[in-house]
């Protein structure tokens, strides 16, 4: 059983796990088992860039059969170690399905973030794996640092859509979430029926904490928050000041007090 959960990790409700005849592994939401297949996984690179996400890599798309759009991702490292192993990862359980349980586990808290529909696992050579993570597409979201730069944040409103974002990351901390890798390119914001509202993907290093994330764990998070944009936006030319500025405050209203 030890085994077994070092190789897929803690598979959520509504999931099933697959091996094919080459020891792929997927797991699978139940009612995605058709649509989502391991040649889907492996041969994403041959797929249409989903143009309004992009990570390290830019995002891969597929037509579902009721005219959606699911998105595949490809995991690869960041910094130094992008030279040295590129996809290649070692870290058991595996992190497609340590995120897949993570951001089921989120949903069912009444986190605001996307619906996975499954994950797969390439054993590579020894204890070296590649992965994919497979997400229903939000329709015309965009991510904040795009949505900053293509004036969408301005179309729907500055203070609105702050708001929105500021309301998803106290949930998110309050739910005893420390995000690793927090960025303005893992915060989407769309335009929805009852207004505006934020979502936050990404949760392969993410911690969950047994209860509300303490004050300087929240700290920490935002202040790698404010680093990232930084980093993206260097002159300030799109994230301006101000908007950091309204989303702290926001997020201070968002739980009646401050951090």
């Amino acid at each position: 059983m030890q085994n077994q959960d070092r190789i897929w990790g803690q598979i959520p409700p509504g999931f099933r796990k697959i091996t094919d005849e080459r020891g792929i592994r997927l797991v699978v939401r139940d009612d995605q088992e058709r649509s989502v297949t391991v040649r889907v996984c492996r041969d994403s690179a041959s797929l249409s860039d989903a143009r309004h996400y992009q990570g390290r890599e830019p995002l891969k798309f597929f037509t579902l059969p009721n005219g959606e759009r699911g998105l595949i991702r490809a995991y690869y490292h960041g910094g130094t170690l992008r030279k040295i192993t590129g996809q290649l990862f070692f870290t058991w359980p595996p992190r497609p399905f340590r995120e897949l349980s993570i951001t089921e586990e989120l949903r069912r808290r009444g986190i605001s973030t996307v619906e996975v529909y499954g994950a797969c696992v390439e054993t590579v050579w020894g204890p070296f794996y590649r992965g994919w993570l497979i997400t229903r597409e939000l329709a015309e979201a965009q991510d904040l640092w795009v949505a900053c730069q293509s004036g969408m944040i301005r179309e729907l409103g500055v203070s609105v859509c702050l708001r929105a974002v500021a309301k998803s990351l106290r949930a998110l901390h309050n739910e005893g979430v420390y995000h690793r890798d927090l960025n303005l390119r893992n915060i989407l914001v769309r335009l929805e029926p009852e207004g505006v509202k934020g979502y936050i993907i990404d949760f392969d290093k993410a911690t969950l904490l047994l209860s509300r994330l303490p004050p300087p764990l929240v700290k920490k998070n935002l202040n790698r928050l404010l680093r990232s944009a930084r980093k993206l936006d260097p002159d300030r030319a799109y994230f301006l000041p101000a908007y950091w500025d309204q989303l702290m405050n926001f997020y201070h209203e968002a739980n009646g007090r401050g951090v």
